[in-house]
C-alpha cells in the first residue's frame, strides 16, 4: 500500500499541480528522478487524460486532480492509522505490585520476566498510572522515564548425545541433575526430543518447547537464566544463534556449556 500511495506517479502529478513547469528536468530534480523517467511518466498520464499542456506549461486535468485527491485521502488515512498505533506504544501495561491510584507516580521494576509496578518503591524508572489498580492486577501507564535496572541473563547449555550416539539414553543423569543444580536457572527449554527426554527422566518439566531458543534468548532479555539441554548439533546450531545474536546486540548474553 506505502509504496502505491507515495509512487513516483502521484509525486510527479502533485508537483505539476501545485507548480509552474515548462520542462520535465525541472520536475526531475524536485521529485529526484531522471528526466527520462519523468518524461516517461508524463506521456503515460497524459494519454490517461490526467495531464496536459496549455500555454507550453503542464498542467494537470480535472481527472488527475480526482486521482490526487483520492491518494492524499489514502495518505492521510495510512498516517492516522500509523499515529494510532504510535500512541499505543505510549500506554503500557505493568503487574501492579501494590495498590495503585490513577495519576500516581509508580516505580518499574523487572522481576520474574515481567514487568511490575510500585507505589512506593525506589527505582531507576518510573512511570504515570492512568487507572487504579489492586495488587496482582494489570495496570496501564504512560510517560515511562529512565531505564530499567535489569541484567541480562545467560544460556546454561546440556550438549547431550546426538541420536548416532545413544541419545537420552546415553546420557549420564546424575551429572545432567549436578549440572542444572549449579545452574539453578529460571526456566529451561528443550531443543530436541533428546532434550525433553531427558529432562522427563530426571523430572524436569521444559518451559519453552516450541522455537525454544528464540524463548530463551527472550527470557535473558528479561533478565532471565535459562538451561537448554539437547543433542550436540542442536546445540552447536544454538550456540552459533547466540553468537549471531552477540554480534549484533549492545548488551550481549553469556552462555556456558555446562554439560557436554
Amino acid at each position: 500500500m506505502v509504496s502505491d500511495i507515495l509512487s513516483k506517479k502521484l509525486l510527479i502529478l502533485l508537483e505539476i499541480a501545485t507548480g509552474n513547469y515548462t520542462k520535465l528536468d525541472q520536475i526531475a530534480e524536485r521529485v529526484n528522478i531522471t528526466k527520462q523517467a519523468v518524461s516517461d511518466y508524463v506521456k503515460k498520464m497524459r494519454s490517461e487524460g490526467m495531464i496536459n499542456v496549455n500555454n507550453g506549461y503542464y498542467r494537470v486535468t480535472p481527472l488527475g486532480i480526482d486521482f490526487l485527491f483520492e491518494k492524499i485521502d489514502e495518505i492521510e488515512k495510512y498516517i492516522n492509522e500509523k499515529k494510532k498505533k504510535l500512541q499505543m506504544i505510549e500506554v503500557f501495561s505493568a503487574i501492579a505490585g501494590s495498590n495503585i491510584r490513577k495519576g500516581s507516580k509508580v516505580a518499574l521494576l523487572m522481576e520474574n520476566g515481567f514487568l511490575y509496578a510500585y507505589a512506593r518503591k525506589k527505582s531507576s524508572c518510573h512511570a504515570i498510572a492512568i487507572e487504579d489498580a489492586q495488587k496482582g492486577e494489570d495496570v496501564g501507564l504512560t510517560n515511562a522515564e529512565g531505564i530499567i535496572d535489569m541484567r541480562v541473563g545467560k544460556i546454561f547449555l546440556a550438549m547431550l548425545p546426538p541420536a548416532t550416539g545413544g541419545g537420552s539414553k546415553s546420557v549420564d543423569y546424575e551429572k545432567l541433575k549436578n549440572a542444572i543444580k549449579k545452574a539453578n536457572p529460571d526456566r529451561v527449554a528443550s531443543m530436541d526430543v533428546v532434550g525433553k527426554i531427558a529432562l522427563k527422566k530426571i523430572g524436569v518439566k521444559p518451559s519453552f518447547e516450541f522455537a525454544p531458543l528464540e524463548a530463551s534468548i527472550n527470557a535473558c532479555e528479561r533478565g532471565l537464566n535459562v538451561f537448554v539441554a539437547g543433542g550436540e548439533n542442536e546445540i552447536r546450531q544454538a550456540i552459533a544463534r547466540i553468537e549471531d545474536y552477540n554480534s549484533a546486540a549492545i548488551e550481549k548474553i553469556d552462555y556456558e556449556v555446562i554439560y557436554k
